[in-house]
């Protein structure tokens, strides 16, 4: 197909250019219209002359030098102008003003600001800075909320948010913006060239061509930066979208490498582990769920610490509707609970709430704790890790270790959501891993991805796993992210019944050391929990 399209391609070219040579012919007047033999003659002849080189080189650097100031530029003040608003109604007035005057008018003020040797860097700049801005911020805009809020509750890091999260979105537009960008920057480039007529460059001779009408030297500078333009284009997008591969694909070796010591030999163990586990796939034992655990809680600032979370009269409304009201709850660490409301009755409210998500209208969250030591902790720290509601410690029971940092200290939350929030790019094992930070290895991951997925899904991306297969991956990543309360909302959606029981008695063990909540209408699931009910 792809063969068949390409000789159509080059018949339809081969059939304009008979065109364009028998309307030369008929004209008969090399001034008013040269040929493409007479173009190619041209050509060749200057081809092998050392100005005709020097003159596509200046031109080249000068207008390719002003595209990548502009590219970078655009990008830095893009991304500056998503994160900080106020910069962006700053940044707009500008932006409008170089949208809307003319290249022409500019072409002249740029001739008495800089003259004429660097006027195609600036007209270059001028022309490609607001396309690549207006589409930086446009491709940041469009990154997936849904994964910006799992990336929030999960505390992924700056870095880890940009390559993983911003740069995937980022990439098309980019990719289009630079397209279009391009070809705007070469044809006003030479525009501003050719009345500056600085020495030494494309600018000039096609200038002398239109001066001595030289009409097939003309044609010969033309198509040359035809060619130069769409070569040019070809090579910085072949660019851009091996970067874009570079940083999809690359992601095994950064985060196995970040959380092992044998660096990229270890990766090839994973494929080992594979194998291994494919004669005990979906069969988790009691002493591999407890070398999980040891690695998961040897570092957890509440290891072995009795602790509860208590919600005292909780109020949200959106509007003239009531979703909370004065709700109050005391959950204990080691215990399951199941809300059980049917839909509307404000489940998800609450958890958005307490995972900082959403703001209540009123009411007060306090983590109460038994430990004995004499550093107390700092409650406006604590309070600060769910906006719009004040997390309290107990007076008389919130203590830490003198070990222990604050941050350390603060309960951490972990989720599935309603929606699995996975990166799809990524394959199962890179989306729990990418939570990790450094609380488990891959090993562990791999293990425990084994007890509820096939071997053979776990290297596969996100993209390609069926709807329960994700579900099972996004309950993998909660349970295996390193939290004290884990909350859970409608988790066994889209599972059937056998796969189900399988993830209940997965799910049980890792009750022992959290505080844990589950929304969920069937009664059966709390039954197979055992799990204590409230009703909202």
């Amino acid at each position: 197909m792809h063969h068949r399209l390409s000789l159509r391609t080059l018949a339809i070219v081969l059939a304009w250019l008979a065109i364009w040579q028998i309307t030369a012919a008929i004209v008969a007047n090399d001034i008013l219209l040269a040929g493409p033999a007479d173009v190619i003659r041209s050509l060749f002849m200057q081809i092998f002359t050392s100005d005709f080189w020097l003159s596509i080189a200046m031109s080249f650097s000068k207008i390719m030098g002003g595209f990548l100031l502009a590219f970078f530029t655009g990008i830095l003040l893009g991304s500056l102008s998503f994160r900080f608003p106020l910069l962006g109604e700053i940044l707009g007035p500008p932006l409008l003003l170089m949208k809307s005057v003319p290249v022409a008018s500019f072409v002249i003020l740029a001739l008495i600001w800089a003259g004429s040797e660097n006027l195609s860097i600036f007209i270059s700049f001028f022309v490609v800075f607001p396309i690549i801005y207006v589409n930086t911020r446009s491709g940041l805009a469009s990154t997936d909320p849904k994964l910006l809020e799992m990336a929030k509750v999960f505390h992924l890091s700056l870095p880890n948010r940009i390559r993983f999260l911003y740069l995937p979105a980022l990439f098309p537009y980019l990719s289009n913006g630079c397209r279009i960008a391009l070809g705007m920057g070469w044809k006003s480039g030479i525009a501003g060239e050719v009345i500056g007529v600085p020495s030494h460059t494309v600018g000039e001779h096609l200038y002398m061509s239109k001066i001595y009408l030289a009409t097939a030297d003309l044609f010969a500078w033309t198509l040359m930066i035809i060619l130069i333009s769409l070569l040019t284009e070809r090579i910085f997008l072949g660019i851009l979208g091996l970067t874009e591969k570079i940083n999809r694909h690359c992601h095994h070796r950064s985060l196995h490498e970040f959380h092992k010591p044998h660096g990229l030999h270890d990766f090839r163990r994973v494929h080992n582990l594979h194998d291994l586990h494919k004669l005990t796939a979906r069969r988790f034992t009691a002493s591999a769920i407890s070398a999980i655990q040891n690695d998961l809680f040897q570092n957890d600032s509440f290891q072995n610490e009795a602790f509860s979370l208590e919600i005292q009269n909780l109020c949200k409304s959106f509007g003239d509707q009531t979703i909370l009201s004065n709700l109050s709850l005391n959950l204990r660490s080691g215990n399951i609970f199941c809300l059980m409301a049917p839909s509307g009755s404000g489940k998800t409210t609450l958890f958005r709430i307490l995972l900082g998500l959403d703001s209540a209208d009123s009411g007060n969250v306090n983590l109460h704790t038994q430990i004995t030591d004499t550093q107390t902790l700092d409650m406006q720290t604590i309070g600060t890790q769910i906006p719009g509601i004040p997390i309290k410690a107990s007076d008389t029971q919130l203590e830490t270790r003198k070990t222990r940092s604050h941050s350390d200290a603060l309960p951490r939350f972990s989720a599935v959501f309603q929606e699995d929030r996975l990166c799809e790019e990524f394959c199962a094992l890179d989306n729990v891993m990418l939570v990790s930070h450094n609380t488990f290895s891959y090993q562990n991951a791999y293990t425990a991805l084994c007890a509820l997925l096939p071997p053979e899904a776990i290297l596969r991306p996100i993209s390609t796993l069926s709807g329960g297969q994700k579900r099972r991956v996004a309950l993998c990543r909660a349970l295996l992210a390193p939290s004290s309360i884990l909350l859970m909302d409608e988790p066994f959606t889209g599972l059937d019944e056998k796969t189900r029981l399988e993830v209940i008695e997965f799910l049980k063990p890792f009750a022992k050391q959290k505080v844990l909540l589950i929304s969920t209408h069937q009664a059966e699931d709390a039954e197979a929990l055992g799990a204590t009910v409230i009703h909202l």
